[in-house]
């Protein structure tokens, strides 16, 4: 089957992609621009229709099956997998927090499917570009990890952390019925100060500190995790999971993911239980 015109599926009318350099495109660059600077968080409710939104709930959930089950504690820190014993019992850095989800790879995901043909569209790329303001900007050409679904059903949940990268591009396709909410902290830590004191505050009582983001299907969202403390709060009772199609960006063309952490996902299983 040919892959749908993203065009078509995006709604260009409201978030002028394809027309960049005209003065609403500029508008809309400069207001995506300081959102993200001001807040680490840059929301485009809307950005697909809802017949889009429900093709893509087909297609995604018909995948669900073939997820890699991700169960294993996360640190909030670079290399999070493992907790660095050179750091004091309690400190921030020794924290775990529940990490939980199915995770569905690249290569699993049709050639065909309405989020790939979303993901590759070039207006698409060239829009996260100017945005997060690289001279270069090229969809990951990882086989694994370029673009990836996550899907998180009753308990699962992304634990706190910081990205290690500038720039984080998601599109929600589905929400659960309760809970799986975005939660962060914007600003948090700096290059000369992890303010450990203040992210110690967020895990003690994270109600008091954090912000949430009504984040509805079909919303794009560009975020900025280096800085921002953030995560997906647990997934409550629901009878749908909740599914994000997580898209990576490089300044390479050929940039890959470490094998690694590859071989670590595909490590995982693939016949849990879904919630």
């Amino acid at each position: 089957m040919k892959p749908a015109n993203p065009a078509t599926l995006v709604d260009v009318g409201r978030y002028p992609l394809e027309d960049l350099d005209s003065p609403d495109g500029q508008a809309f660059l400069s207001s995506c621009q300081s959102e993200l600077e001001e807040q680490s968080i840059c929301v485009l409710e809307g950005f697909l229709d809802s017949h889009t939104v429900a093709g893509m709930v087909r297609e995604t959930s018909a995948l669900i099956p073939l997820g890699y089950y991700y169960d294993r504690p996360r640190t909030s820190y670079e290399g999070n997998d493992c907790v660095d014993r050179t750091w004091p019992a309690g400190h921030p850095r020794t924290v775990e927090h529940v990490n939980r989800y199915r995770q569905v790879l690249n290569y699993q995901i049709p050639n065909d499917s309405l989020v790939r043909s979303v993901f590759h569209w070039p207006a698409l790329t060239e829009f996260v570009r100017r945005v997060l303001g690289f001279d270069t900007l090229y969809t990951s050409a990882c086989p694994h990890l370029a673009l990836t679904l996550q899907i998180a059903h009753e308990g699962d949940s992304n634990g706190w952390h910081f990205d290690s990268n500038n720039g984080n591009i998601t599109l929600l396709i589905q929400a659960p019925d309760a809970g799986g909410a975005f939660e962060y902290v914007p600003g948090l830590r700096a290059d000369y100060d992890e303010h450990y004191d203040d992210v110690r505050a967020v895990f003690k009582a994270p109600g008091k500190h954090v912000q949430r983001t009504d984040i509805r299907p079909g919303t794009l969202v560009l975020f900025n995790g280096k800085y921002a403390l953030h995560r997906v709060s647990p997934v409550g009772p629901t009878k749908r999971p909740r599914i994000i199609a997580i898209f990576s960006y490089d300044k390479r063309p050929d940039q890959l993911f470490s094998r690694d952490y590859i071989e670590m996902v595909r490590s995982f299983r693939q016949d849990a239980p879904t919630g």
